[in-house]
């Protein structure tokens, strides 16, 4: 089993990249997802996030993701106390799918926008970034429709520098063209560490 973490910064086609290599039947470790199940189902968790964030934060028990993403990416101290909670929670949680998928070939990858930032390269094999021009970014962010262009901009210029994490990846695959470019990009680096 080869482990491949894919980042890349909002808009970058991170989630298309790891569509497709699904189609290719390779399983998908979603960190933002998990991490969203892990404020949920964690009482731990949402304990320390209603000590650091205030109690309004939590409603009937339940975390309030919308007035969590507000205060968390209102700037760089709350982001990082938000992630020194739940990041160990992620990793942790990839660690054990990886334990439970030890014996099988293939590839395993974990999508998250936050790879370098949490220490979780140092758990894979091998990383990956999908790297989109700024003005591109925020173009598909925009187009995608969930977030304002305030929240789009304030959330990029909390990420790591792509250029930065140019350095540290191990492959880049540039998408500033077409979908059929990026598949055709990605299935390269499937066959390249799989085998087609």
């Amino acid at each position: 089993m080869v482990t491949l973490g894919i980042t890349g910064g909002l808009g970058s086609g991170k989630s298309s990249a790891c569509q497709r290599l699904k189609e290719k039947g390779t399983v998908i470790f979603d960190a933002d997802n998990i991490a969203k199940e892990i404020l949920q189902t964690v009482p731990e968790v949402r304990e320390k996030i209603a000590e650091i964030f205030g109690e309004a934060i939590i409603k009937n028990g339940v975390v309030d993701n919308r007035k969590l993403a507000d205060i968390a990416f209102s700037n760089e101290k709350n982001q990082a106390a938000l992630n020194n909670i739940i990041h160990p929670f992620v990793i942790q949680e990839f660690e054990k799918k990886r334990d439970s998928m030890q014996n099988r070939n293939g590839l395993l990858v974990i999508d998250a926008p936050l790879i370098f930032e949490s220490g979780l390269d140092s758990h894979l094999d091998y990383t990956v970034l999908i790297y989109a021009t700024y003005k591109l970014r925020i173009a598909r962010a925009i187009r995608r429709g969930n977030l304002s262009r305030e929240q789009i901009l304030r959330r990029i210029d909390l990420q790591m520098p792509e250029e930065e994490k140019r350095e540290l990846a191990a492959f880049v695959i540039e998408n500033n063209g077409s979908i059929e470019h990026l598949y055709e990009e990605i299935d390269k680096l499937y066959n390249e560490l799989v085998g087609g």
